[in-house]
């Protein structure tokens, strides 16, 4: 069975330009929440942290069932606030920035496991700190809360699967799943990576798969007994099962009026939308690497696997809970797609496209489209004037639909060339 390991000793830290791009952008995120404009958890609609309404979530995590078998970011804002003498609110906003700044360093240091260039790298710690549910993390109804850590965890599970060091892993996992058990939606994809498992091999249970796959589920049974041991102790059984059991009712409010059914959507679009388009895209002209293609697959996997979860048992407004498959993608945006994003630099086809009336055409509609779905069609549940949601979203179709037009006559220049050469 084939088996690929990536280069892992080249991924040292000596260059100052990752840990400048995660404190410029977490300073930028900061700054986002914190204006007088936004309505975010931070401020609340001021220029003032909002420690009033943060002390009140922290207390509702650790009190509301599904939250509460979650208690691993309110023991580090809890403790920060302790050590440091300082309030839960700013206990919170030190604790998360920092899981923040952190995940982005790991974003950086796991493309470069991963065989990425420096500037392959740089260019995926951007795409990952300028993903929609990064970037509101806390504006509702975003309500990010677990994901930062959940997220360090999870990237540094992968980065002791890679060196293959297990005893490291299974600690590492089980935390990330304490921290949010939707990381048990990753598995499936990590089985595809790290085993070298491929339903296409004739020997697909060799004894070497069946080890690996072994030790990958281990987090399982260890997650069930910590379950276990915290409902019994916490006794919150019963409260457990009734939210359970109401989770289907989510589907309703997620696509009962066609206001939700649209939010739910687009919410899906704004943080999947142009990872799967640009892969869409670059597949067609770039043959991907073993390596590549191990991470698309389990990124698929994982996108088949959390979203109808989402659509059906959570409420699909909240972005955040699209984004988990993003982390089989963030460290290989640039390998994967880079080259696509720069076809959106090609000066020629700018300026042949300037003197194409049919371009200019397609152009001037693609804005009149998108402007109609960002600003009419698209309605947050929130207020949009206390966010970016909609501006956000017409930046994205912007994008999008300017690559598209792009492809078309750039690919409709370089016949007429041809012709004109002939």
């Amino acid at each position: 069975m084939f088996t690929f390991k990536p280069s892992i000793g080249n991924y040292s830290m000596k260059n100052y330009w990752p840990y400048l791009v995660s404190f410029l952008f977490v300073l930028l995120i900061y700054g986002i929440h914190m204006l007088p404009v936004s309505d975010s958890m931070l401020n609340e609609n001021n220029t003032e942290l909002s420690n009033v309404f943060l002390a009140s979530q922290i207390r509702y995590h650790q009190e509301f069932a599904p939250f509460a078998r979650r208690p691993l970011t309110s023991l580090l804002i809890e403790g920060s606030s302790g050590i440091f003498g300082i309030t839960l609110g700013e206990s919170f906003v030190l604790v998360n920035l920092l899981l923040l700044y952190f995940s982005g360093l790991l974003v950086y240091i796991l493309s470069i496991a991963l065989n990425a260039s420096k500037g392959q790298a740089l260019f995926n710690q951007v795409s990952y700190f300028l993903t929609f549910s990064i970037l509101f993390a806390f504006f509702p109804p975003v309500f990010s809360y677990d994901e930062p850590l959940q997220y360090c965890l999870i990237m540094l599970g992968i980065l002791a699967l890679i060196r293959e060091k297990w005893l490291y892993y299974i600690p590492i996992f089980l935390l990330a799943i304490i921290a949010r058990e939707s990381t048990v939606f990753l598995m499936p994809g990590l089985a595809i990576i790290f085993s070298g498992f491929s339903l296409k091999a004739k020997n697909m249970w060799s004894m070497s798969v069946k080890r690996k796959l072994l030790l990958l589920f281990v987090p399982l049974p260890l997650y069930a007994i910590y379950l276990g041991t915290f409902l019994w102790t916490t006794d919150i059984w019963k409260e457990t099962s009734e939210v359970a059991a109401n989770r289907l009712s989510c589907y309703f409010q997620n696509f009962g009026t066609y206001a939700s059914s649209v939010e739910s959507i687009v919410s899906f679009f704004l943080v999947l939308g142009p990872g799967l388009y640009f892969l869409y895209m670059s597949n067609k002209p770039k043959v991907f690497t073993a390596l590549e293609k191990n991470y698309v697959q389990a990124f698929l996997l994982a996108v088949v696997i959390n979203t109808p979860i989402v659509m059906v048992a959570a409420l699909a407004r909240e972005t955040r809970l699209y984004a988990l498959p993003l982390i089989f993608l963030w460290p290989m945006a640039g390998q994967l797609f880079g080259k696509e994003l720069l076809s959106l630099l090609r000066v020629r086809v700018y300026l042949s496209g300037l003197k194409d009336w049919r371009f200019l055409l397609l152009l001037g509609f693609s804005c009149y489209i998108n402007y109609l779905v960002s600003f009419k069609i698209y309605v947050p549940s929130f207020p949009p004037k206390d966010n970016f949601f909609n501006e956000y979203l017409f930046i994205l179709l912007f994008i999008v639909s300017v690559h598209f037009l792009i492809n078309i006559f750039d690919k409709l220049y370089l016949k007429k060339d041809q012709v004109g050469k002939g």
